[in-house]
């Protein structure tokens, strides 16, 4: 860690606190390069319940406030009245306990992780402080999250509550400039250490692939419609259906039930029980793709897809959907193949390409190595983007109208009644240090003329 002083105060709000989803593994990986390369030491705010974020937060020695708050998108957004007040009073609540933070800790610089909720920002606004935020998917278009005020006027907040607008892809920042002026808009791409992840791939651990001549398929996430493994399953079918012996290992985490029974259903029909093979969360993935031949992207649309990256780092081809970020990441014919998100034939013919020619795996998996470490050097790097978080910094607060404070319409009186309490309680201390004095002066006084009386008797 470097000795230097730090360049810049800054205070970060993450919109949940397990270390789960790629937006939280990106936060940590840039700022453990900003921290270690230019001795930032940041403050966090963390959702309620704290959970393995706020750890890693720990062991880093980086301080965290917890604050209860929920998102203004939502894939199942409240719909009575009673629960849209309940969450609105909730949210101005942890705006004005951002606000406290901000008076007392006075950062340069407040920083939101992902477009999911604007609490801090709306704060830094409110203080006139410069705020940063990170983009890191759609919301919308690749989770199904529906904006509280809409897509338009929710991506207009982000531009005007912001100094500074960081896109994890080239493709969704043309997304933005829809709605946020060019000139706040920038680049870059998740952080990775290309070491640790090959470390990593080298792990032992069972072999989930029984065929020695097998092609053999990865995909990496939970299991979710948006993830599309199903879609994956389903081309295997077809592909041990045309006599090319496929296989297909799914590591991740459990998700609906009904999308789960699903794929079971298609693996039974068409008898995959020895060819797709499931093997749950794991705390090292990357161990089970070092076994596969072919990593597959089936998401229908990934800002930025962090197993895209993992896949290419460790020298593996992939297949992903035209869509999102992928086709950044993945050239056609180069270092993989891309096909049209749902299109299962789409996707039984690119991957018929490496059955029928296996020199290709070698040949592609070598380009995706080249590909990730040329994009860990780019102008989109960590490093390159901190200058232009160190130039926002020193920029003056927009006072352009906020769409989403019309959702917050008792912030005025809540703002007034923290105020007044803070008064209060200010006053309180005030009179009881002014009575302290008081008192230790009047025993003083006293102690003076019990002392003068002792005197004169004498």
């Amino acid at each position: 860690m470097s000795s230097k002083k730090p360049t810049l105060k800054v205070l970060v709000l993450s919109h949940i606190s397990e270390l789960v989803g790629g937006a939280e593994k990106s936060l940590l990986d840039v700022f453990d390069i900003w921290a270690d390369e230019y001795s930032i030491k940041p403050e966090f705010i963390l959702r309620i319940p704290v959970g393995t974020l706020g750890n890693a937060l720990k062991k880093r020695g980086w301080k965290y406030y917890e604050l209860d708050y929920t998102f203004w998108s939502e894939a199942n957004p409240p719909k009575t009245k009673t629960a849209i007040t309940k969450a609105h009073e909730k949210n101005t609540r942890a705006v004005l306990e951002i606000e406290k933070i901000i008076k007392k800790t006075k950062p340069d610089l407040v920083i939101t992780n992902s477009v999911v909720c604007p609490w801090a920002a709306i704060a830094a606004y409110k203080q006139k402080v410069p705020h940063i935020w990170f983009v890191r998917e759609y919301g919308d278009l690749d989770h199904g999250r529906i904006y509280e005020i809409g897509q338009k006027k929710t991506l207009e907040d982000v531009g005007n509550l912001s100094e500074l607008v960081i896109a994890n892809s080239k493709e969704l920042k043309k997304h933005l400039e829809k709605y946020i002026d060019k000139k706040k808009l920038t680049v870059a791409y998740n952080s990775f250490d290309l070491d640790k992840l090959n470390k990593l791939s080298k792990a032992k651990v069972k072999n989930p692939f029984s065929g020695k001549s097998s092609l053999k398929l990865v995909a990496t996430g939970s299991l979710t419609p948006s993830k599309g493994q199903l879609d994956i399953v389903k081309a295997v079918a077809e592909l041990n259906g045309k006599g090319i012996n496929t296989e297909l290992c799914l590591v991740g985490s459990n998700g609906p039930r009904e999308y789960e029974d699903e794929i079971h259903k298609v693996i039974k029909e068409n008898d995959l029980k020895k060819k797709v093979h499931l093997v749950g969360h794991q705390k090292n993935p990357l161990a089970f793709v070092a076994k596969a031949d072919v990593g597959i992207m089936a998401s229908r649309m990934e800002a930025f897809g962090r197993v895209t990256f993992e896949y290419m780092a460790i020298g593996k081809p992939v297949v992903g959907t035209n869509s999102g970020g992928t086709p950044e990441m993945v050239e056609e014919n180069k270092n993989g193949y891309l096909h049209k998100s749902g299109d299962i034939k789409g996707l039984v013919s690119k991957l018929e390409n490496y059955a029928n020619d296996k020199t290709l795996i070698k040949k592609h998996g070598a380009n995706s190595a080249k590909k990730a470490k040329a994009m860990m050097g780019s102008e989109y790097s960590a490093r390159e983007v901190f200058k232009k978080v160190q130039a926002a910094a020193g920029k003056r607060k927009s006072n352009k109208p906020i769409n989403y404070l019309k959702n917050m319409p008792d912030y005025e009186r809540m703002a007034n009644e923290s105020r007044t309490t803070a008064f209060a309680k200010s006053a309180k201390r005030n009179l009881r240090a002014k009575a302290g004095r008081g008192y230790r002066l009047s025993r003083r006084i006293a102690r003076k003329v019990i002392k003068e009386r002792k005197y004169a008797k004498n």
